[in-house]
């Protein structure tokens, strides 16, 4: 029962909370209601910048930008349109969310697609709404009946008109308050269904490992955009519900206090909480209410400023993240069974059924060749015009001392390094310049060195993630994630964050996410890193019976391990490709010998 109410605590206790709202909002006092609204639509500007930040994991110091505009757009239709229909809601709400969301999806396309680091893409978000304080200062037009003034702002912006025609009246404060509640909570629940969804759990997942994301084929530029585009809706719409109140703008809406305001509401009420700007908004609306009433002496900044550091250092994740972390306590923990975890064993009926159904749905195995791949770092060079080709049938083992350029390769063919001079073809396809998804899509599935899981997820939610990649519908992943997650035997574990898994457990996550996307070409890169000497029987079976289905390139340091796979082994040395055969005979090789033992003309 506990858990229940624990897993659905977004949803019933802001119920609650609007509710209380919408009920006592006729008993407030009305400079209170009227202050107190200006709170709400606060809360619902840090819900925009908790959808991007939160849970998108993108620092966005435009929020503001979006919301005076929205508000700016929205005041100058009403203001036009309100005066002789009445409905100023009507007029202004839908316009200024879908400006918002078109300027968001504008410089997010901007960001997002040139692939932008996450401090330039903060600092360029942050200069986008320096250039709108500073241009607004001066910008002075006539619309219609509205008059936007430079300094002198927007005025003349009609209250919040729920009625029709010339002779409606605008709400009064307590009227106003429940209005903008219930508008907040609506775009709340509908935030909290959208977060839940499809598109949320990827979004969720590009803020954990993006590079991971985009290795499941999903193209990550695309999702960021709509993310960014929807948090701009939002900021917009509350931008508009602010000039709805206030009846006036100025350029100080995009000032840089009222920027670095919105993560303050964010991160004292909840990182990623969804609720939590909204709470966050209320301590400090209320907190700067008391004060400035003279209980403060006058300090009010100062005491405020205090507070809120103090909030920030010690709540771990603000209010909500507090409580959640306080109410786990008392629930019982699902990371027990990670604990509890024998080693993994492969089931290879279940494992050949799988990819020959897989064969049957993407096609037979591909080749994979490159000529002349090179790829240099400055006056490093891991790959040095290698030129190789991988066929199905048997597995080929990448070996070599450290820094021999065999993970470099890999990430090379895999497109997560780009090429300097040479190609990468896929059978008969190019792929050298291709997207990295384009390549999952084409039939590459990749482990790389470090194992890549989600680990805020479950281990069935890992593996579904994966699947949804490929499949695209919700029903074909859960049968998918299901059968992975069997034929692996972790079962016990299908309710274990990732993060709980050992090394080695998490090794073989990662793996099977690979084998949800029903890969046509597999990369491992030390697979049996941090496995036991059962664990590492069981891989080298599985590796033996994807190479019957599939193309298999592993890179390894284990030389048991390569013995037992009994395929084509190939010595890197300096980004060059030095020697090949079986592991036999390369064991037998003085030359290869030199370069492990670093001795003799080959170091």
């Amino acid at each position: 029962m506990f858990e229940k109410l624990h897993s659905n605590a977004g949803l019933i206790f802001p119920l609650i909370v609007a509710g209380a709202a919408l009920a006592f909002s006729g008993a407030l006092d009305p400079y209170l209601a009227f202050v107190a609204t200006s709170w709400v639509i606060f809360g619902l500007l840090g819900l925009s910048l908790d959808v991007i930040w939160g849970r998108g994991g993108f620092l966005s110091l435009a929020q503001t930008a979006f919301y005076g505009l929205g508000g700016y757009l929205g005041a100058v239709i009403a203001i036009n349109f309100a005066p002789s229909l009445g409905l100023s809601l009507l007029w202004a709400l839908p316009s200024a969310a879908v400006f918002g969301a078109l300027i968001a999806a504008a410089l997010g396309y901007l960001i997002f697609f040139s692939r932008m680091g996450e401090l330039q893409s903060t600092i360029l978000s942050y200069t986008f709404t320096l250039l709108l304080w500073s241009v607004t200062q001066t910008f002075k037009i006539d619309i219609g009946a509205a008059v936007i003034g430079g300094d002198n702002g927007l005025s003349n912006i009609p209250g919040i008109i729920l009625g029709v025609g010339e002779e409606a009246k605008k709400l009064k404060p307590n009227a106003a308050f429940a209005c903008v509640v219930f508008i907040s909570a609506v775009v709340y629940f509908f935030t909290r269904w959208l977060m839940r969804s499809n598109f949320g759990k990827i979004v969720d997942c590009i803020r954990i490992d993006i590079e991971k994301t985009e290795l499941l084929g999903y193209d990550i530029r695309k999702f960021q955009v709509l993310n960014f585009a929807y948090s701009g809706a939002v900021a917009g719409l509350a931008g508009a519900l602010f000039a709805l109140w206030a009846n006036y703008l100025n350029p100080s809406i995009f000032s840089v206090q009222e920027a670095l305001l919105v993560p303050i509401y964010v991160l004292v009420g909840g990182l990623g909480t969804l609720a939590g700007p909204f709470l966050g908004a209320l301590i400090i609306g209320a907190l700067s209410f008391w004060l400035g009433g003279g209980a403060a002496g006058g300090q009010t900044t100062l005491i405020l400023g205090a507070v809120l550091i103090l909030l920030v250092m010690f709540l771990h994740n603000g209010f909500l993240g507090a409580l959640d972390n306080l109410w786990k306590r008392y629930l019982p923990d699902p990371n027990d069974a990670a604990r509890d975890a024998g080693a993994v064993k492969i089931d290879t009926e279940v494992l050949d059924q799988i990819l020959s159904e897989a064969a049957e749905q993407a096609g037979p195995a591909k080749n994979l060749s490159t000529d002349e791949a090179f790829k240099s770092f400055g006056g490093v060079i891991p790959v040095n015009k290698v030129s190789r080709e991988f066929k199905p049938g048997k597995p080929y083992s990448l070996i070599g001392p450290n820094g021999a350029g065999k993970s470099s390769f890999l990430k090379t063919c895999v497109g997560i390094y780009r090429p300097e001079g040479g190609t990468i073809l896929l059978d008969n396809d190019d792929i050298t310049r291709a997207q990295i998804f384009d390549r999952v899509h084409k039939g590459m599935g990749v482990k790389n060195q470090k194992p890549q899981v989600f680990g805020e997820n479950t281990v069935f939610e890992n593996l579904w993630i994966a699947a949804f990649a490929r499949t695209k519908d919700r029903a074909a992943a859960d049968e998918t994630a299901t059968r992975i997650l069997n034929m692996l035997g972790m079962e016990a574990q299908k309710a274990v964050q990732a993060s709980a898994l050992s090394h080695g457990q998490q090794q073989w996550l990662d793996i099977g996410m690979v084998l949800c996307l029903a890969p046509r070409v597999v990369l491992l890169d030390e697979p049996a890193a941090g496995m036991t000497n059962e664990e590492t029987r069981e891989l080298s079976l599985l590796v033996r019976t994807l190479a019957k289905h599939t193309t298999v390139v592993v890179v390894e340091h284990d030389m048991e391990f390569v013995r037992t796979l009994e395929g084509h082994v190939t010595v890197l040395h300096q980004g060059n490709l030095f020697a090949e055969g079986d592991i036999d005979t390369l064991r037998a090789n003085d030359a290869v010998l030199d370069i492990y033992l670093g001795r003799g003309e080959h170091v």
